[in-house]
């Protein structure tokens, strides 16, 4: 990853059209910086991007309208981000957000960095102050390439116009190539007023690379050599396992995943990202694997004699201690970043490829492998040990139960979002999507927040679709203000809060590790309980969605919420928040302790309790 200033040599064409249909050479005709921009990106067909104006991007905001691209202003430039990437995980395209300078510039990073993290194609385009004030500390300056080069693939400071619409073009194509991920382009606000001129100060049409030089080499499938040794491994497999990541669903490839895995009579766990690349009611589905995974999935890709991963990145929630983390068995790792072999764990067969070209040529090669006893085995685990969904005394409601209800309502066919914690993990566990890219879930960054603007994006990206966000109540409180972007665009998205009164896995690891020091993890009122003596339900979610003149709806009993949640979903076009209040300290069961391995699962309270003894008497 890097950040380059750069400049161009002289051409006459641009994205397959000559540069006189985006720039006349007539001064009467000529196209400033900011229009050049909106241009060149509906060149890259944009016609939808997420922003907040300020005083160094609104001559952009200003023409975006003349080019046919629609802005979806949001209430926060964290939230434009967020919808910029639930519009590129809904759709495989990049997704594009814009904010001003300084402070909307810096209100961008957090997302860019979860892009980054999660492979996320972006473009973020952020206005500066004019040129000759860069590097004076002037109102609202900030060096945004500077900050963001550790988290994009390249961030660009525009130095001249004629820049403009190759920076653009290589931009797009970066964050959208091999690994996809975030890319930053920076404007300063005098490049975005001024027209491109010759070096005689006549107006001219910026001249660029008729074709530009791809910024990435693209990446091939396997030597003959690797499919060799790969359709060897799994030949001789009689344990095999297949463990697949958000690598399958960038690549397009889930079909191609569902057709290996048949040939080869291979089971299939997927990490959080890759959730929605199998199908979850296949016979060999194992669902999720890591810390809040399945028994029967964490057993089966350690048990494994040859594991073949797919687009991973063996993160720490997945392996827990690497070094006993598949200790026996081999590993062919694939995937299209070359830096993520042999990174976080030494495999047997590295192999730098396209994934979709890589699960082409081993349809052409591999048979069936799998042994009867393994796939007995291993069902049978599937059986004993399957995810739980408590029934709470008194009528409560259990998370995992809401859960169910709305997959089962949706018939998994809505796109789920999701904030980070507990609820999260229920969602993994118990939503279970029909089609893939319809899982957006912060997952390699763990952002607060994610939940409700990534469904905003998805929904814009998708209209047709019925688009959920699965949010905590802690989560929701950072972002909750695009409810307003909800209802000013007439955008359909459902919130189902998981209302606890916690911040839940903040309180689960507390009780778990920190004997029982619950510090700042209570998010109820302390000064306020109703007269049975019960906290009182704090903030008042609907109220605030009343606020912003958005239907809602509070549920306590478990015998209200199948209706609830119909109500919810019965117009597709009408945001809609419904307020679940759940049992207020379920944890979130199988859980592999930090540092663990999969043999330390705790799959309950009883095992969390044996835990806990055993603990004490080797203190003693």
């Amino acid at each position: 990853m890097n950040s380059d200033n750069v400049t161009y040599n002289d051409a006459t064409t641009v994205h397959g059209g000559t540069l006189e249909d985006i720039v006349p050479e007539q001064r009467a005709g000529a196209l400033r910086g900011a229009q050049l921009l909106a241009k060149a990106l509906q060149a890259e067909g944009v016609d939808t991007l997420f922003g907040y104006p300020g005083g160094a991007n609104l001559e952009i905001f200003d023409v975006l309208r003349e080019f046919g691209i629609r802005c979806v202003r949001t209430e926060h430039e964290q939230g434009a981000v967020h919808a910029a990437q639930g519009y590129a995980r809904a759709t495989g395209r990049v997704g594009v957000c814009l904010a001003t300078s300084g402070p909307g510039a810096t209100n961008l990073v957090t997302g860019i960095a979860d892009a980054n993290s999660d492979s996320t194609p972006l473009v973020a385009i952020t206005g500066n102050v004019p040129s000759h004030l860069l590097g004076r500390n002037a109102f609202q300056e900030v060096d945004i390439v500077a900050i963001t080069r550790p988290v994009t693939k390249r961030s660009y400071l525009l130095q001249k116009v004629s820049d403009i619409p190759a920076t653009v073009r290589e931009a797009f194509l970066l964050a959208a190539g091999n690994r996809p991920g975030p890319v930053l382009i920076d404007i300063p606000k005098d490049i975005q007023q001024h027209y491109p001129r010759d070096p005689e100060g006549n107006y001219v049409a910026p001249r660029i690379p008729a074709v530009i030089e791809a910024p990435e080499k693209p990446v091939r499938g396997m030597t003959e050599n690797q499919l060799s040794e790969a359709s060897r491994l799994l030949s001789e497999a009689r344990r095999p396992v297949i463990y697949a990541g958000g690598g399958v669903i960038s690549a397009g490839c889930a079909p191609a995943l569902l057709a290996l895995a048949e040939t080869l009579r291979c089971p299939v766990t997927t990490t959080l990202m890759g959730h929605g690349a199998f199908p979850a009611g296949h016979a060999l589905s194992l669902h999720t694997l890591g810390m809040h995974g399945a028994r029967y999935a964490n057993v089966a890709v350690n048990e494994a004699d040859v594991v073949l991963a797919l687009g991973v990145r063996f993160d720490d929630r997945v392996t827990g201690n690497v070094d006993t983390f598949i200790a026996e068995g081999r590993v062919i790792h694939i995937d299209i970043d070359r830096a993520e072999l042999n990174k976080n764990k030494s495999v047997t067969l590295p192999i730098w490829a396209d994934l979709r070209a890589a699960l082409d040529q081993l349809l052409e090669r591999v048979v069936a492998c799998a042994s009867g006893e393994w796939l007995d085995y291993l069902g049978r685990v599937k059986r004993e040990f399957p995810y739980t969904i408590p029934e709470p005394e008194s009528g409560a409601i259990s998370p995992q139960y809401a859960i169910t209800l709305l997959n089962q309502q949706t018939a998994g066919e809505a796109i789920v979002s999701l904030g980070v914690g507990q609820h999260q993990m229920w969602a993994m566990q118990h939503y279970q999507p029909n089609q893939p890219a319809s899982f957006l879930s912060s997952s390699g960054f763990g952002t607060m927040g994610y939940g409700l603007p990534a469904a905003i994006g998805a929904k814009v990206a998708r209209p047709a679709r019925q688009v959920v966000d699965i949010d905590g109540d802690g989560s929701l409180n950072m972002t909750i203000q695009e409810l307003a972007t909800c209802r000013r665009y007439g955008i359909g998205v459902k919130v189902m809060v998981i209302n606890n009164q916690w911040l839940g896995m903040v309180r689960q690891w507390q009780d778990m590790i920190y004997q029982g020091h619950r510090a700042e993890s209570d998010l109820s009122d302390p000064t306020c309980v109703t007269p049975a003596g019960e906290r009182d339900i704090y903030p008042d979610f609907p109220t605030i969605a009343s606020g912003y003149r958005v239907s809602a709806e509070r549920v306590s009993r478990r015998e209200d919420l199948a209706p609830a949640i119909a109500r919810m979903l019965a117009n597709p076009d009408e945001p809609y928040l419904l307020d679940v209040i759940v049992a207020a300290e379920e944890n979130v069961y199988p859980m592999i302790p930090a540092g663990g391995s999969y043999r330390d699962i705790i799959m309950g309270p009883e095992d969390l309790a044996a835990m806990s003894v055993a603990s004490q008497g080797s203190n003693v």
